[in-house]
């Protein structure tokens, strides 16, 4: 059977993760610099684009980078998956992290073997503590926040650093959940980890969210925007998308090739948007089974495609919408223009209904001030065929 690297639902396998090259070696020398650094000075990282751009792949590969390639260090990482429910108030927030931290870190095998035990029995004193949701007895958020520390610290002093761990990397996935569910969370993340760095505990955040994230938080989170630097993911350019698709059917030993005329079409589809490309090539390399993809087979399996990534993304993002915010998409979907502005939209409400589009459905993006498109040409071409 033929070995399809590609999967649009999953971050991609870290083997086959290609391009982003000045973020990987900014999270290199920032790995590198925290774990050697004295005082402790660790930094942080955010990783920023819209939906289905790679963030989560990026953390991936971060991880896999710290614990497979860089033998010269030891580190620890929590890879924390945040949702709304995990983001209503601080006890549900600390609840999915602590968790999480028990449950999803890599390391060597060795290092897991000598803390797996020591980190379960710090998940249960932390819930004799009175962390999470178990508590029947309502605590107050700064007494909630402060036991979190203190379990952070217990982590750091007694479980990581005896341990020979240099570094301990937590990374929130959709850190958006909380600054549009609690905000007040990002107040305390902040104070948490600049009083453990001050006290020599090495732990360094990575978070991921739209591009917006930043901007929609400055005036009431300030001095958490500091606290990170920022990086923003942008769509692939034509030589990135190409080893996009040519390094994963490589590397996989798939038996699979593409022409360049293929490459170049699916570009010019995709925009160099990475969810589109992983979807085609995905369907591509099920169809193909072993051999080269020409553009005729391209041709030929087109609209299948075309109509699998309607029924799979397209109909599911209409769904999510209200009947007034599909009469704005299709009306947005019927100017000439891709960009557009209010004024011609024809719906009452409208400046709200497309904050709402853009902000929490991501079916929009925002160009500029005032100005909007939707999120992909792919999505403009199955709203235009669609009899309203």
């Amino acid at each position: 059977m033929t070995k399809n690297p590609f999967s649009p639902r999953h971050p991609i396998d870290s083997a086959y993760f290609v391009n982003r090259e000045e973020i990987l070696e900014s999270f290199s020398r920032a790995i590198k610099r925290s774990a050697n650094s004295v005082p402790r000075k660790p930094d942080n990282i955010a990783v920023l684009g819209g939906w289905g751009i790679g963030k989560t792949s990026v953390l991936k590969k971060f991880e896999s980078l710290a614990v497979d390639e860089f033998t010269d260090l030891k580190a620890f990482t929590a890879f924390i998956e945040l949702n709304p429910s995990a983001c209503q108030n601080i006890e549900s927030f600390i609840t999915r992290t602590r968790d999480d931290i028990q449950r999803s870190f890599l390391s060597e095998l060795p290092l897991i073997a000598k803390i797996k035990r020591e980190l379960s029995d710090w998940r249960v004193n932390t819930l004799e503590l009175g962390i999470g949701l178990e508590r029947k007895e309502k605590m107050t958020e700064s007494h909630a926040t402060s036991l979190f520390e203190e379990a952070l610290r217990d982590l750091w002093n007694n479980i990581l650093e005896p341990k020979g761990i240099e570094v301990a990397m937590l990374m929130f996935d959709d850190l958006h959940y909380l600054a549009r569910n609690y905000p007040n969370g990002l107040y305390d993340i902040r104070s948490i980890f600049q009083k453990l760095a001050m006290d020599g505990c090495n732990y360094m955040l990575f978070v991921t969210g739209p591009e917006t994230l930043f901007g929609e938080i400055r005036e009431f989170a300030e001095p958490f925007t500091r606290f990170f630097e920022r990086f923003k993911l942008n769509l692939f350019d034509l030589e990135e998308t190409r080893k996009a698709i040519q390094n994963p059917l490589q590397l996989s030993g798939s038996g699979v090739n593409t022409d360049d005329a293929v490459i170049e079409r699916i570009h010019d589809l995709t925009q160099g948007h990475p969810y589109f490309i992983h979807f085609i090539m995905c369907d591509l390399v099920d169809y193909r089974e072993k051999g080269r993809i020409t553009g005729n087979f391209f041709n030929e399996h087109w609209k299948k495609i075309a109509t699998h990534i309607e029924r799979e993304k397209f109909e599911d993002d209409l769904f999510s919408a209200s009947e007034t915010e599909r009469k704005a998409l299709h009306q947005i979907a019927e100017l000439p223009s891709d960009v557009v502005s209010p004024s011609e939209i024809r719906i009452k409400g409208k400046a709200e209904i497309l904050k709402r589009l853009s902000e929490d459905k991501g079916l929009l993006i925002k160009s500029g001030r005032g100005e909007y498109k939707l999120y992909h040409p792919l999505f403009k071409e199955y709203l235009k065929q669609l009899k309203v």
